[in-house]
């Protein structure tokens, strides 16, 4: 019986456990999510990309495949969300991608974007034709087009003329997007002017200004530039122009310079170096030994026929002949003017600084005593020691001199005397009969006075150069033979050194008597190096010609 009971037992728990288990199998639901295929959002949303920084990761992307849609995976971008104009920024077989500085900036501006601030990039992977989402970044880019002139074109023509001197002839602008983006950086445009067909080898700096978009230029400067690049005076020729762009970081130094195409413009120049040269001379005891070196030249007024000299003479005699020759002369009976005779009797004059105007017209001529100086607290004790004398320069009919002075106060005066003195009332560069003291700084300056205006200028000089060696002052013993401006080329930083005498030995060039700026000749092309091989010469009296005109290649000359 026990046994018939446990049968029945099993077979009803049997049973149950079979319907339970067909109930349970019948309410269960089991699912998987889908496979996804998804672009992570990245742990920054704003890109700044720094030009100094090229080849460094712009960005890092990465992203989820689970439908193993295969193992290339191209990377797109685009500037809108809806991905009108997809642009390929490259592809990977790998599950992240990155891309430098320097070519996602490049891949930016190819979308034509004009702005450089906040640009929205949004980005996205394609694979086996599955695409992830989307992801938004704003990227600050910086420029890669060089700017445009936008008021000068090739072929323009400018006639330029001296009445217009001072008058603008041409206001230089450009088209530059990047100064409307509000970036906190600085631009510094300079615009170069050049030879044609030179590469712009020797460039010429026109002008320069930060963060705007325009250079003025005068009649006088457009002139200046046209005569550097080789136009002759009152001559048409081209000028090639360009403007160089350049943002430097802060950080590290690195510029980042854009030039724009090169335009060239024709230009007729005009005179500004003025061509007072006559052929007539004072010669004699006092001047020249008769002739031993050539006579002191007379130079021509506003008045034809009228020429004036001024001189330094010693005691002895002079007459007037042109040409260096006696075929034509004359002289006088009287040595404080009066009559010119021809053929007359020498002139006797006591050593001095003379002006000599001799009236070609009339047959007349004066001489009286002239010197213009400055005298000062800045230069000589207010005429302990005698005045620092200016020099007459025909090349622009004004008075000139190098000078260094020390701090304190000068005037201007004729003849070491106060009878006849200038100062400067307004400060505004104008002489005054007897006017205010002239406040100066410790430095060197080109002191330059025109008589025909009454106007001054001070123009400070960093060097002034001097030839040095054992050939001349033994390496420094004494000062060094200073070169003298060459006012007749203006435009060009060149100094002249006439008739030193030097012995057998070597020489160098250098500046203010000091040894940290020097240049010598390494490979004796005539191009001077800093700190170069010394230069050797054979004992005799020569002339020399330094042209800082090119600083990075100076030049020198040795006749």
């Amino acid at each position: 019986m026990k046994k018939y009971l446990k049968r029945a037992s099993y077979l009803l728990l049997s049973l149950s456990l079979l319907l339970g288990s067909c109930e349970v199998e019948d309410s269960l639901t089991l699912t998987s999510p889908d496979a996804a295929f998804t672009l992570d959002t990245p742990g920054i949303s704003s890109v700044y990309l720094n030009f100094a920084l090229p080849t460094n990761p712009a960005f890092t992307i990465s992203w989820k495949d689970e439908l193993n849609a295969g193992s290339d995976y191209t990377v797109e971008m685009a500037t809108d969300a809806e991905f009108t104009s997809p642009l390929t920024l490259g592809t990977t077989t790998n599950s992240n991608f990155s891309i430098s500085v320097e070519n996602f900036n490049t891949a930016i501006q190819n979308t034509g974007v004009s702005n450089f601030r906040d640009i929205a990039v949004y980005m996205r992977v394609n694979s086996g034709g599955n695409t992830t989402n989307t992801i938004l970044m704003l990227v600050t880019t910086y420029p890669v087009d060089a700017p445009t002139f936008t008021s000068i074109d090739n072929g323009d023509a400018f006639v330029l003329s001296l009445d217009n001197n001072d008058l603008e002839a041409v206001n230089v602008t450009w088209n530059d997007p990047i100064l409307d983006s509000t970036l906190p950086i600085e631009i510094n445009y300079v615009l170069e002017a050049a030879t044609p067909n030179t590469s712009f080898a020797s460039p010429i700096e026109v002008g320069s200004v930060n963060n705007t978009n325009s250079i003025s230029l005068t009649n006088a400067q457009l002139n200046a530039v046209a005569i550097q690049t080789g136009i002759e005076v009152d001559t048409a020729g081209d000028v090639e122009m360009r403007l160089i762009s350049t943002i430097t970081d802060a950080a590290s130094g690195t510029v980042l310079e854009r030039i724009t195409e090169t335009v060239t413009i024709n230009v007729t120049t005009y005179l500004t170096v003025l061509d007072l040269s006559t052929t007539w001379g004072v010669v004699g005891s006092a001047a020249n030994d008769w002739g031993a070196t050539p006579d002191l030249p007379f130079f021509k007024t506003d008045v034809d026929g009228v020429l004036v000299a001024y001189v330094n003479l010693i005691d002895g005699e002079i007459k007037f002949r042109e040409n260096n020759a006696w075929d034509n002369n004359y002289g006088s009976d009287s040595s404080t003017g009066g009559a010119l005779v021809s053929g007359g009797g020498n002139l006797t004059v006591t050593a001095g600084s003379y002006k000599i105007v001799m009236d070609l017209n009339n047959l007349t001529y004066t001489i009286e005593s002239f010197s213009l100086g400055i005298v000062g607290g800045a230069y000589n004790n207010w005429g302990a020691t005698p005045d620092f004398m200016l020099e007459y320069d025909p090349y622009s009919d004004v008075f000139r001199g190098l000078v260094t002075l020390i701090d304190g106060e000068m005037k201007f005066r004729l003849n070491n005397d106060w009878g006849t003195n200038w100062g400067d009332d307004g400060t505004d560069g104008t002489l005054d009969p007897g006017g205010a003291n002239i406040v100066v700084s410790a430095g060197t300056y080109f002191a330059t006075v025109n008589m025909n205006d009454l106007t001054y200028t001070l123009e400070p000089v960093q060097n002034v150069w001097g030839l040095v060696g054992g050939a001349y002052n033994d390496w420094g013993a004494t000062a060094d033979a200073q070169f003298k401006r060459d006012w007749s080329k203006p435009f060009n930083d060149v100094w002249i050194l006439e008739n030193v005498t030097l012995i057998d030995g070597e020489y160098k060039f250098r500046a203010n008597n000091d040894w940290g700026t020097n240049y010598g000749d390494s490979d004796g092309d005539g191009i001077l190096e800093l700190n170069g091989g010394n230069l050797n010469t054979t004992a005799g009296t020569y002339s020399f010609v330094l042209d800082f005109s090119n600083p990075d290649a100076p030049t020198y000359t040795k006749n």
